[in-house]
């Protein structure tokens, strides 16, 4: 007895709810680990910055179609070098693995990178020891973004993780940094989420860990002020519109002072004092190259947007058209006959009266169109009255007395025959 109410009840509980498939799609992730951004008055370029170099940099797209392409480089200068070097010099930026669907290659791997890319998956890796010297070295430096269609949602991620990131020679290190931005579709909705974390700071071989992701360690912005270096604390966000979503987290900011800096280091002296006058003037400058520099720790995005798929409805079922029906000799409109069925889709015609000819009855002499019969034998009357009335003035003045020579009077017959 048990078991079979245990089974009523399956049998009586709804199904459940079964995602829409997913039909169009766009997908994008990118990932950068460590971004070095230089502020130099030595290039004659017009924007700012003059330079910029991104460390273990990952990008992925993918599209409905489908169309897919990946891309990591240990060493990303931009995509104003990366992709434009093919048209300014005939070759293309070397330190870079690609991978692209349909037109391939569908995965290539070198040394710290490597890439895929297919029809319902793109993923990107880098990662390497990085080391600029006298400005950074990285360890444990990666990042990855990937983009995932399934049949129910589409998924797209992006993680960048460093083990220890080291600046101006030890002067600033900080270490267990993880960024990650994950977007999601399902066709009817976007979702997503946006994480960062960052274990401990050392200044000036001070610690200062770091207890809540909200805000900075106590003490260190003070730590920071006189060596010149200015930090803004990362943020994460998620923006949901329609069917797709945006998930960023915009890393550590560290902007540096250089001028400051090097007054504090006690370079100032040795390099204007000392070197400077050794020096054609036309070489000074290159003893302060850099005017600015900004380092930004974690930078992630990642986009995700999907519609469901539509069934397209049967075709449509012809109508069927109604009896063609000859129309009256007499050119009336005629009714439908009796018993004939309505048809769907079909609007019946309106019974029309038809309209009497005017030569339907026969008509009285004094029946004109429009004009009333009394109008018309008054008319007859006032014109007999005057034909009379003329006829009797013209007797009154030519036959009104006799001729004295005894000839007739009155008008004469002109119709006779002389």
């Amino acid at each position: 007895m048990r078991y079979a109410l245990v089974l009523l009840l399956l049998l009586l509980s709804p199904a459940p709810a079964q995602a829409a498939e997913i039909g169009g799609f766009t997908l994008s992730a990118h990932a950068a680990p460590v971004s070095v951004l230089l502020h130099t008055d030595l290039l004659p370029v017009p924007a700012e910055p003059q330079g910029e170099v991104h460390l273990s940099y990952t990008q992925t797209e993918l599209g409905s179609g489908p169309i897919g392409r990946s891309l990591a480089s240990s060493v990303w200068p931009g995509a104003a070098v990366g992709t434009g070097l093919p048209q300014l010099l005939g070759f293309a930026y070397p330190v870079q693995a690609n991978a692209a669907h349909p037109g391939g290659p569908a995965d290539e791997s070198k040394s710290g990178m490597r890439v895929s890319a297919g029809a319902s998956k793109t993923e990107s890796y880098a990662g390497a020891r990085q080391e600029v010297p006298f400005l950074l070295t990285a360890d444990g430096l990666s990042s990855t973004s990937t983009n995932v269609v399934g049949a129910s949602e589409v998924r797209s991620s992006a993680v960048t993780s460093a083990q220890t990131i080291s600046l101006l020679a030890g002067l600033v290190v900080m270490s267990g940094v993880k960024f990650e931005s994950v977007a999601v579709s399902d066709g009817s909705k976007g979702s997503g989420t946006s994480t960062f974390s960052v274990a401990e700071f050392t200044v000036l071989g001070q610690k200062f860990p770091v207890k809540s992701p909200a805000a900075p360690p106590d003490g260190l912005l003070k730590a920071l002020e006189p060596l010149g270096i200015t930090l803004t604390w990362p943020t994460s966000a998620t923006k949901t519109e329609g069917t797709g979503a945006t998930s960023t987290s915009r890393g550590l900011t560290l902007t540096v002072d250089v001028m400051v800096l090097r007054t504090k280091l006690g370079l100032g002296g040795i390099l204007d004092g000392v070197l400077a006058p050794l020096l054609p003037k036309e070489l000074v400058p290159l003893l302060n190259p850099l005017r600015k520099m900004v380092v930004i720790v974690g930078d992630t995005e990642a986009v995700a947007n999907a519609s469901a798929s539509v069934s397209l409805p049967p075709p449509d079922v012809p109508v069927p058209q109604a009896p063609l029906v000859p129309p009256p000799a007499d050119g009336g409109v005629s009714a439908p006959s009796p018993g004939t069925p309505p048809v769907a889709g079909v609007t019946p015609p309106r019974a029309v009266t038809p309209v009497a000819s005017s030569r339907a009855r026969p008509r009285s002499l004094l029946d004109f169109p429009g004009v009333p019969a009394l109008i018309v034998l008054a008319g007859l009357g006032i014109a007999a009255a005057g034909a009379f009335g003329m006829k009797s003035f013209g007797t009154f003045l030519l036959g009104g007395a006799p001729c004295p020579s005894g000839h007739p009077t009155g008008v004469p017959d002109l119709r006779a025959n002389s």
